[in-house]
């Protein structure tokens, strides 16, 4: 094995991401249970009980995306060690991993409130795009290493849709608080906020997959 610190270093991000879809799935729970508290269609007793559970739904995310981001610093370190590119996303998963939890404490807030959450989460996902620019950019260093231009390839493929996913899950953001705030565009924004959602479900999908078979290529090398 050429990069056997990469290859433990690409396992244990794999294993964070993962970790990070769960936590996206427990969050998209969360938002289905507040849809259905504000619905109207629910007696006063289970509204409040549903929006407890939303957000509890909000603090587990937090805290597992938190556990998932330590994992990922800690590889971010380990492959460094084989590729030096790996170290640029480590201190930006520290600030995605702070203002991440912060947002949470925050959920389902209206008024400023509300727009901090949406500001503290939007900055979070931005500071998770660039160490997930700079990670896909360290596998596609390695694979040139282990003489893989189809991982190279397909990891400029991976990298384009990733951006493109992120800047729709922000603007997404800013749409939907935006219209949280307004009585009239009420089933608009249920309606971005789960494609929100969907479109960070994507993103994970997709650096699952390529880190995958990254992973699948160290071990063989």
């Amino acid at each position: 094995m050429k990069f056997p610190n990469a290859a433990k270093g690409v396992s244990k991000i794999f294993n964070a991401e993962i970790i990070s879809l769960i936590a996206a799935l427990i969050g998209g729970v969360g938002m289905v249970l507040s849809f259905i508290a504000v619905s109207g269609n629910v007696d006063q007793g289970t509204s409040d009980t549903l929006i407890i559970a939303t957000g509890a739904c909000a603090l587990v995310a937090g805290i597992i995306i938190a556990v998932a981001g330590i994992m990922s610093i800690v590889g971010y370190f380990q492959a460094g060690k084989d590729e030096a590119g790996f170290k640029k996303a480590i201190l930006c998963m520290f600030f995605s991993i702070a203002f991440t939890v912060a947002a949470s404490f925050f959920a389902n807030q209206t008024g400023f409130l509300g727009w901090l959450n949406t500001v503290l989460t939007v900055t979070g996902n931005v500071c998770n795009m660039l160490a997930t620019i700079f990670l896909i950019l360290g596998l596609m260093a390695l694979s040139v290493k282990c003489s893989r231009p189809d991982m190279v390839k397909h990891g400029k493929d991976i990298l384009t849709t990733l951006v493109i996913l992120y800047i729709l899950t922000f603007v997404l953001s800013f749409i939907g608080r935006w219209g949280a705030e307004s009585t009239v565009f009420g089933s608009i924004v249920n309606w971005l906020s789960g494609l929100s959602l969907c479109f960070t479900i994507f993103l994970y999908i997709f650096q699952i997959y390529y880190l995958g078979k990254a992973k699948k290529m160290l071990k063989e090398n």
